[in-house]
């Protein structure tokens, strides 16, 4: 790990600190590891690991990382990541923050996600991840219309994993992570960061490895906890929060563009399964959806 890290024209010779949340990912924590000590850039590598008995421990010791445990019961993904900003003793004015089943695709990674923040009104970068050669083609084809080239970013209110990023510590001083959300903590901070002033950038070139193969059970629980954390971030008008447009138009648009995206593969038989999975996923998400509203209409009386 090696390398110079610069903010404009200024030399920054300290690591970067790089905080990487792990459970149970054996199989992949080891392949980030080793691109992480590839970087062109210093970095520090502190791992904060969710109780992990899969062997994930293990392997840690093989590497120059500073493991701080979480002990079981107690994850709450707003409180980990203040926790990490707090205990990090850095004079670096950026964290870094990178899940251990995000593999940096090149020895470019971080220095391109840095670059990110050329701008001092950028709060926070996030980095382009690209679906593994064995995701499932559809969730692939997720993973790609997320983030890409990022033209699509342009149309959406609001976009940002905190899979693979950095934080400027300046904004995380002054308003940090909520600890009340069990999903889309991430997406809640940056959106809170743009009110207040802040831009958010995204690296393209910062690409890492990031995917999954959900089942239909696990895929409609996710898209209920991100339903209930979008109800709960933004501000919605009667038409916005309807069933359809923010549930049913959705759901065809998905539809229509699996169709074009299976037939151009020359694999239409996923068609049935996608409508199968669109289907699971407005369900999930408008389940979610309704519970914030509620919740969120109650607590303001």
């Amino acid at each position: 790990m090696s390398g110079t890290a610069k903010k404009g024209n200024v030399s920054m010779t300290l690591p970067i600190p790089v905080v990487v949340r792990s459970h149970n990912d054996k199989q992949l924590i080891e392949p980030t590891l080793q691109m992480l000590e590839k970087q062109t850039f210093a970095c520090e590598i502190h791992v904060f690991d969710n109780d992990s008995t899969d062997g994930t421990l293990d392997i840690l010791p093989l590497y120059p990382v500073c493991v701080h445990r979480v002990p079981e019961g107690t994850y709450v993904p707003g409180s980990v990541l203040n926790e990490a900003m707090q205990s990090i003793q850095s004079s670096y004015p950026y964290v870094v923050f990178l899940n251990s089943d995000c593999t940096p695709v090149d020895a470019y990674w971080l220095e391109n996600l840095i670059a990110g923040f050329s701008d001092d009104s950028v709060a926070a970068v996030f980095s382009r991840q690209m679906p593994r050669p064995d995701c499932f083609p559809l969730f692939a084809k997720d993973t790609e219309d997320t983030f890409g080239d990022g033209s699509r970013q342009k149309y959406w209110k609001h976009c940002f994993s905190m899979a693979s990023s950095a934080i400027r510590r300046e904004c995380w001083e002054t308003m940090q992570f909520s600890i009340d959300i069990q999903y889309s903590e991430d997406i809640d901070w940056t959106w809170r960061a743009r009110q207040k002033g802040w831009t958010i950038a995204y690296a393209a070139e910062s690409k890492v490895y990031h995917s999954h193969n959900y089942t239909f059970a696990q895929f409609k629980k996710r898209q209920k906890g991100e339903g209930k954390a979008d109800a709960q971030i933004f501000n919605w008008t009667r038409w916005e929060r309807s069933f359809l447009r923010y549930s049913l138009l959705p759901y065809l648009r998905q539809v229509k563009s699996d169709a074009s995206y299976v037939w151009k593969q020359k694999k239409a038989g996923l068609l049935p399964y996608s409508l199968a999975l669109r289907f699971s996923q407005m369900v999930g998400r408008r389940q979610g959806f309704t519970e914030g509203l509620r919740k969120k209409d109650t607590s303001n009386g």
